[in-house]
């Protein structure tokens, strides 16, 4: 018999999406801070860090027992990949915190150089561990849809873009320009990402029943949501994206970030709630 899990919510597709763009968003805006514009980068990367955080909060609600992260902490089972994620993502909040904070308060240690670098690049370390853990955590899992080794990689190519996308839109509100070379980089992203989920459906026939089973799910009870995905979140950035080389704009820049941002959430909330799982009688 096989049906659709059901332990695993909105909040979840939430916290993924939130943590994935957050700490991708993190890594870009140190990538630039490196480059040398320095105020709105670090800025940017406290507006990674308050995605990450809202997408833990959002996961604490969901668990309802916040004490079990310090009970995980002080009690590891290094075996567990969700374990691993625990560490992860404090560390990223501690060091990803720390280079950030100084875009919101005054604080001594922003104007040493040395220590700043070193905070954004332990920060970006464990944010990138955290984009990746994400996806490696639904892989291990007994759901056939989220084992295929193309879940990862998913994951990590909508958290990209979608980092892309809060990136910008942090660079709308502030009145700075985007990058070139970082929307070219979200088309590539994007690209990956709508080649990837389409092998889900191309290898169904070729996978087990419980896996085309979830597609069939994205096909039937969820088609609105796969509808939106390629339609908004794969074929929408590219109009907007060669539009934009036509006419460009910072509206055009603004549609494409919400847009990425987008992409991320619809394939998260597809995986998630058309994942199935084969039960023994």
């Amino acid at each position: 018999m096989i049906e659709p899990q059901h332990a695993w919510d909105i909040k979840i597709v939430l916290d993924l999406t939130l943590g994935g763009m957050g700490v991708a968003t993190f890594i870009i805006a140190f990538l630039y801070y490196l480059k040398g514009e320095k105020e709105f980068n670090i800025k940017a990367a406290l507006a990674g860090m308050v995605s990450l955080l809202l997408g833990l909060l959002v996961l604490i609600t969901h668990l309802g027992k916040p004490e079990a992260a310090f009970y995980t902490m002080l009690t590891p089972n290094l075996s567990s990949v969700m374990t691993w994620g625990v560490f992860f993502n404090v560390f990223a909040l501690l060091f990803g915190g720390l280079f950030a904070l100084p875009g919101l308060i005054k604080l001594p240690y922003a104007a040493n150089e040395k220590i700043m670098k070193i905070l954004g690049t332990l920060g970006s370390i464990f944010s990138f561990l955290v984009m990746t853990y994400t996806g490696t955590l639904l892989a291990r899992s007994s759901i056939h849809l989220w084992r295929s080794p193309a879940t990862p990689l998913l994951f990590l190519l909508v958290a990209l873009s979608s980092g892309v996308g809060l990136y910008a839109l942090v660079a709308y509100i502030l009145k700075k320009d985007v990058p070139g070379e970082l929307v070219n980089f979200s088309m590539i992203t994007t690209l990956l990402a709508f080649v990837t989920m389409t092998l889900y459906f191309a290898l169904a026939n070729i996978s087990t029943e419980a896996f085309r089973f979830s597609a069939e799910l994205m096909l039937t009870e969820y088609m609105w949501a796969t509808l939106l995905l390629y339609l908004l979140g794969f074929i929408g950035p590219f109009a907007v994206y060669f539009y934009n080389k036509k006419k460009p704009s910072k509206t055009n820049l603004l549609i494409l970030a919400v847009l990425l941002i987008l992409q991320s959430f619809l394939a998260r909330y597809l995986l998630v709630y058309a994942g199935a799982m084969e039960l023994p009688w």
